[in-house]
């Protein structure tokens, strides 16, 4: 394992962005000699990513939810390792029972998408005068999915839900989780030793904190102590 430098910190604990990764990680190498250098274990790839797959789609048939849609958040993160934010333009991951799943994103965002990409899967573009959910309709007709159930992540908005919907009119639109929550709730060996790195290094920066707070500090203060 590599002992902990601001690079491997940030790039092992992506799933931890809510946190102040950087006045953590700082934190960690200010005590490195009283900490020995916190090991981290190595980030999530592409053989981890792989395997949620294959786990959900086993679950999907075992359910007969013919594909799964995922939209921009956490899940496709965890899928796919894509992190981007939600706007009115789609992108997100089709994922079908059995096969390899799709990309769908606007037409210029490709690159920055192919660039983080984290599993083998094709991208499909579309123009700003297109509407992207035919795009998935259209996926999804080539898998024989059009009657089929389809699954929406619990997160994903309601005009994903509507407007698929008005594409595949015989499809049934179902709840994703007894596939997608099924899988994200079970932590692996992989997960869990991040987590606990998370935990450690959160640990150390409050050791580092506590003997320095003083009464009347402010939580930006306080921040400048992580930080």
């Amino acid at each position: 394992m590599a002992g902990l430098t601001r690079r491997n910190f940030v790039g092992a604990s992506g799933a931890l962005a809510a946190t102040s990764l950087t006045g953590l990680a700082s934190v960690a190498q200010a005590e490195a000699l009283e900490l020995k250098r916190l090991p981290l274990p190595p980030p999530i790839g592409r053989p981890e990513r792989v395997a949620r797959i294959a786990r959900t789609q086993a679950l999907m048939q075992r359910n007969n939810i013919a594909a799964v849609l995922v939209e921009s958040g956490p899940s496709l993160d965890y899928f796919t390792g894509i992190q981007w934010w939600r706007s009115e333009r789609l992108t997100g991951v089709v994922i079908p029972a059995s096969g390899q799943p799709i990309i769908v994103t606007p037409f210029f965002e490709k690159p920055s998408i192919a660039e983080q990409l984290g599993i083998d899967a094709e991208i499909r573009t579309w123009n700003e005068d297109q509407e992207p959910l035919k795009l998935v309709a259209d996926f999804l007709a080539e898998n024989r999915a059009s009657r089929g159930r389809i699954g929406m992540e619990e997160s994903n908005r309601f005009f994903l839900v509507d407007r698929l919907r008005s594409q595949m009119p015989l499809a049934q639109m179902v709840s994703a989780n007894p596939a997608v929550r099924a899988v994200r709730m079970h932590k692996t060996a992989a997960e869990l030793s991040l987590m606990q790195a998370a935990s450690d290094i959160t640990i150390a920066a409050f050791r580092h904190a506590w003997p320095r707070v003083r009464e009347g500090m402010t939580k930006d203060d306080i921040d400048a102590i992580i930080g």
